[in-house]
């Protein structure tokens, strides 16, 4: 992702002839009114017509368009701001829009004019003559250096971009590359991290979206298994204590990181960027909506079905207090099997359950992996 300098967009001449190119209506004088008493969308307006005159790639005309045709159904229901000027000042024609600088707007000698505060509502933006649009310029050769890194006192974990290999069947799609490594000393400073036999998952395209719900608050925590050729990697994601507790874990091997606020941020810009790449007719608007439509109300993606009485606002949507003590009784009393009899000493590879060391060790020494109670049993 980078910054480009591009020619702006100067009259409401320039900007109806970029639209006419492009196969769309004209600003007529109602709707440029309109565009005169409202500052802010006009300047969307103009940053969306720069990158539809200065796109070179279908996917950026795309995007361009669904901003001009979003801004104009916004103006069109925006109120029309009273116009304080004389009735004759209001029946001259303008001769520039909002768009344009406000140096270049006409002067009148008027002294009533000159002495009139007009509304700051009404006052032509002053704008540089050179706009700074940010656009995807990333390629997919690119990708694998794009990424970010949380780093923890026992582990670091990091997410890069990514794209799944083409097969026979159907075409490689966008997505993360998720990979994390233990620390070889922790007291030694700076911390060095075993990068050499770190874990590596790349999600599918549901767990994509899951993570990214995660990321955005609509769901607490998600669980995934069966990655590898082995079928023996796992990844358990859960918001706590201000961040996301992530866990990795492979054949006899399990890390945890913090993932704190500020790596949020930029980890969730990755996973952004590939859910809109995959779907370039997705806006910021749309795409959080469809997360939140389809991850709010639903219970987290853990393989045991305890966990989803941990949901957020899903005892609490079902009514009153009574109702959310009944929820929370029979999470605790489904969970009781599951919950470790001795000092924890490792999570379980398949939910990311705590465990002791007595499961710990008949699991690996029955199955290759830390498994807890229940997801043993999933195995007979």
């Amino acid at each position: 992702m980078e910054a480009q300098n591009v020619v702006s967009i100067r009259t409401l001449r320039d900007i109806n002839e970029v639209l006419v190119e492009n196969n769309l209506k004209e600003i007529d004088g109602e709707e440029h009114r309109r565009f005169r008493t409202h500052s802010e969308l006009s300047a969307t307006l103009r940053r969306a017509v720069v990158l539809l005159a200065n796109s070179h790639t279908a996917r950026d005309k795309v995007l361009a368009v669904q901003q001009i045709r979003q801004v104009r159904e916004r103006i069109a229901k925006a109120p029309v701001e009273a116009q304080s000027a004389p009735a004759a000042e209001r029946a001259t024609p303008a001769t520039t829009p909002a768009t344009e600088p406000a140096a270049a707007a006409p002067r009148t000698t008027s002294v009533t004019s000159r002495s009139r505060v007009e509304p700051a509502t009404l006052r032509e933006p002053r704008t540089p003559d050179r706009v700074v649009l940010a656009t995807d310029t990333v390629t997919d050769a690119d990708l694998r250096y794009i990424s970010h890194c949380a780093y923890g006192a026992k582990a670091a974990l990091s997410m890069a971009l990514a794209k799944s290999k083409e097969s026979d069947n159907r075409p490689g799609f966008y997505t993360i590359l998720m990979e994390g490594a233990d620390v070889v000393d922790p007291q030694a400073r700076p911390r060095i991290y075993d990068w050499q036999n770190r874990i590596s998952i790349m999600f599918t395209k549901a767990e994509l979206v899951a993570v990214a719900a995660v990321f955005y608050g609509y769901l607490r925590e998600c669980s995934f298994s069966s990655h590898g050729p082995a079928h023996d990697k796992g990844f358990f994601l859960e918001r706590k204590d201000g961040g996301i507790i992530a866990r990795m874990n492979a054949t006899g091997r399990s890390l945890t990181v913090k993932i704190a606020a500020p790596d949020m941020v930029y980890m969730g810009g990755l996973l952004t960027r590939q859910i809109r790449a995959e779907y370039p007719w997705l806006d910021n608007e749309a795409l959080t909506g469809l997360l939140r439509g389809a991850f709010a109300a639903t219970p987290p993606l853990a393989n045991d079905g305890p966990r989803s009485a941990t949901q957020p606002g899903s005892a609490a949507r079902e009514g009153n207090g009574a109702r959310q003590g009944n929820a929370a009784r029979q999470g605790n009393a489904a969970r009781q099997g599951n919950a470790p009899r001795g000092p924890v000493a490792d999570q379980c590879a398949s939910c990311g359950a705590d465990v002791d060391q007595r499961v710990r060790d008949y699991s690996q020494q029955k199955y290759g992996q830390t498994l807890c109670l229940p997801c043993q049993k999933q195995r007979h």
